[in-house]
């Protein structure tokens, strides 16, 4: 299915990106566009990389310095538009990091994520108690009035699922082991996971690394990366811990992650993974649940 809404974060990011490929294109400076434009040069470097919305005139002005054509002015105009969109994670302003809003804001245009998940399970494919359990668990910052909208936040983004994101996770064993809630809300986080890998189509893979994997190249805390299906938008890394997250566009980190996870997940030919397969590790996760429930 299709995504229902446009993300305006991606809109800017996109119009950003373009406006900076084109003042290179002429050799320009953006210390001097920025002062032939009047704009600040913090607000101007802020505009091409898309954390600063750009108005109609200066957009028209930025055209005009890059001697830019009638298309191409369209499809700039038309982007700064789809840029001043409100998305639903605008409520949030007041209760999140605008890092934060700004990763919702990309998770929702990502065409793919790939999740090193060693702890919980991944966000998107957490129930509502699952979900609520991690969230009061999370930081002793959180106000108890907070808990109820952050998880509306995690339940939205969930939507993603059936808007055409694909996802690739790698799960530790620990996180399906770990009793969240209690063993009866963790039987039904488990459900959930099988009832979402294995759905008709589904675009959504777990691989797990299990005791017996050892050391292996994903160490540390968890990470997302973000991939676009615009040409013009590189990947990018979401780091989240208890008390604070990241947007990671360092192309050396970037890639070196992306690597690691390939060598963990695997690819169609999974022989050299370190995880295990899809059917073994489908098998884990039923196995496991049903050791809760004899356990219970």
């Amino acid at each position: 299915m299709a995504k229902q809404h446009a993300s305006s974060t991606l809109r800017a990011w996109e119009l950003g990106v373009r406006l900076r490929r084109a003042r290179g294109d002429l050799g320009l400076t953006a210390a001097a566009v920025a002062k032939r434009v009047k704009i600040a040069p913090s607000n101007f470097s802020a505009i091409e990389a898309g954390k600063r919305r750009v108005t109609a005139n200066n957009l028209a002005q930025l055209v005009e310095t890059y001697e830019l054509d009638d298309a191409e002015r369209e499809l700039l105009e038309t982007l700064r538009v789809e840029a001043e969109q409100r998305n639903w994670w605008h409520d949030y302003t007041e209760l999140y990091s605008e890092e934060f809003l700004r990763f919702l804001g990309l998770e929702a245009g990502a065409s793919l994520v790939r999740e090193w998940a060693p702890i919980y399970v991944a966000g998107l494919l957490q129930t509502n108690e699952y979900a609520r359990a991690t969230i009061r668990a999370g930081s002793p910052y959180i106000k108890a009035v907070d808990v109820g909208p952050r998880l509306e936040t995690r339940l939205a983004r969930q939507a993603l699922l059936d808007e055409g994101l694909k996802m690739d996770v790698v799960l530790a064993e620990g996180a399906l082991r770990q009793q969240v809630g209690g063993r009866a809300v963790m039987c039904r986080q488990l459900d959930h996971l099988t009832e979402v890998i294995t759905r008709p189509n589904s675009a959504v893979r777990v691989r797990v690394v299990n005791y017996e994997a050892g050391a292996h190249a994903l160490t540390g805390g968890p990470l997302s990366l973000l991939s676009f299906d615009n040409a013009l938008l590189p990947d990018l890394i979401w780091q989240e811990t208890a008390i604070t997250g990241n947007l990671i566009d360092r192309v050396q980190v970037v890639r070196e992650f992306k690597a690691s996870f390939e060598d963990v997940f695997g690819s169609e030919d999974v022989s050299n993974a370190v995880a295990l397969n899809d059917a073994d590790s489908l098998a884990l996760i039923q196995q496991i649940r049903h050791e809760m429930e004899a356990a219970a």
